[in-house]
């Protein structure tokens, strides 16, 4: 298993959400999540603290050929035997006492002493394979709330592109505590194993703007390229649940009436109550609306939703009076839609209950 599959089973056999993880170690659930996703390594004091929540050694879970085991905990037995022994006086209980401690104080500092050793060697083994993957290697800090210390200054914004409403337009600027002559600069945005960038313009920093396919989650990384081929790599920001941000949320359902079947005959009548929701405010917008009615998967009517459009405020129901009667077949051929278009063309289909 790799670092982060432990810290995830051991995160999960402790019944702990990422955020708890993170609230315990002072770090935001985007950490915890890049540790067991193996796209970040905690630093050693986060090791250690992690060590003595799960109850882990450090190496157990840095090695991939370490089974997960909880630490031994230290043995609060009597020496053996010693309910056997007879007691000659107090004298010697007390000595025997003595050494007994004695050599537990030993046994303590020998094994931290290894623990020791162990830690500094594999934090070595550590930062030689940091060092071996070259300068270009993206930087991963463990806490990507906190404040970047490589950028004095950084802006960032998302929107959906007007051009092309499959993508969402990138709007970044970052300014790096140092600057050195002769830098190239771009900023770059990955996305799992896809990565996009564009040259970085310096006015008193760097901007720039970006076109990116419609991606879920994705990072802005400020890439510096000096004179002697040396990059260096900084984290600007990272952005999660970008679809379910930039989209509509619709639900359906009868407010009165519905569907009833008799006689071999099925109306369609009621009011239809249809609630949308923007998650980012007033820049996704349902700009029409339609009720579908569909016999065996084929449409056969439809109605608009006529006031669907008019003060959206984010979170808005619309009713819509429907009236289609005595149609042949039975009530199990008929189902009803709802069709909502947003004001980049996308489309949104729920179906009514």
């Amino acid at each position: 298993m790799t670092t982060g599959e432990k810290i995830a089973a051991l995160r999960k056999e402790q019944g702990m959400s990422q955020e708890a993880l993170g609230e315990k170690l002072g770090l935001s659930r985007q950490a915890v999540s890049k540790w067991e996703a193996d796209q970040a390594v905690p630093t050693m004091d986060n090791l250690m603290e992690l060590s003595k929540l799960f109850g882990v050694p450090v190496d157990t879970l840095l090695r991939p050929d370490a089974e997960l085991m909880p630490k031994a905990e230290d043995s609060d037995e009597s020496w053996p035997g010693a309910e056997n022994q007879p007691v000659r006086n107090e004298n010697r209980k007390w000595k025997i006492a003595a050494i007994a401690a004695a050599g537990l104080l030993c046994v303590s500092v020998v094994c931290s002493a290894v623990s020791l050793w162990r830690v500094l060697a594999m934090q070595q083994q550590i930062d030689t394979l940091r060092m071996q993957s070259g300068p270009s290697t993206i930087y991963y800090p463990d806490n990507t709330s906190a404040e970047n210390s490589d950028l004095a200054d950084w802006s960032e914004n998302v929107t959906v592109d007007r051009q092309n409403t499959e993508n969402l337009l990138v709007t970044v600027s970052a300014v790096p505590r140092s600057m050195l002559d002769g830098e190239t600069a771009k900023f770059v945005v990955r996305s799992g194993d896809q990565s996009w960038e564009c040259d970085a313009e310096d006015n008193n920093g760097y901007s720039g703007k970006l076109s990116v396919p419609f991606v879920d989650t994705f990072s802005v990384y400020l890439t510096l390229t000096g004179t002697n081929g040396e990059t260096r790599n900084i984290l600007v920001t990272s952005e999660y649940d970008l679809e379910q941000r930039f989209s509509l949320n619709v639900m359906a359902g009868w407010e009165s009436g519905g569907i009833s079947s008799s006689f071999g005959k099925t109306s369609v009548s009621g009011n239809l109550q249809t609630l949308i929701n923007s998650n980012d405010g007033e820049e996704i917008q349902p700009v029409s609306g339609r009720i579908l009615l569909y016999q065996n998967g084929k449409q056969i009517k439809e109605q608009k939703i006529t006031s669907l459009g008019k003060e959206f405020e984010g979170d808005t129901y619309y009713y819509t009076q429907v009236d289609w009667r005595d149609m042949e077949g039975t009530l199990s051929q008929f189902k009803v839609k709802v069709e909502i278009t947003d004001n980049f063309g996308r489309t949104y289909t729920e179906d009514v209950g």
